[in-house]
């Protein structure tokens, strides 16, 4: 059984972001490090922390794939986990 068949909140964001299909078949052709590094990168998880002239740390600003992404992936780890209480969730760094 597929997650996205039995997921409505999977469904909804692939439904909203099209562009995810593209961007999840680009990082599926990648293999080892590469698919790692390309899907962090598209997370927007490997990202250098960001500085404002006075030092405090600043949060990047993500672009609409790597929100949606970030949606999908919350919507996946919540069909897996299957609504159990108490299991560690996704952690962005931020």
């Amino acid at each position: 059984m597929h997650l996205s068949a039995t997921s409505s909140a999977i469904r909804q964001v692939l439904g909203s972001h099209p562009s995810l299909c593209g961007l999840l078949t680009s990082i599926d052709t990648l293999r080892g490090p590469d698919r790692e590094d390309a899907l962090q990168r598209a997370l927007g998880v490997n990202v250098e922390q960001l500085r404002d002239p006075s030092g405090t740390k600043v949060s990047p600003e993500f672009d609409e794939d790597v929100i949606a992404l970030r949606k999908l992936a919350e919507a996946v780890e919540t069909a897996v986990r299957g609504g159990k209480e108490g299991v560690l969730g996704l952690d962005w760094g931020e």
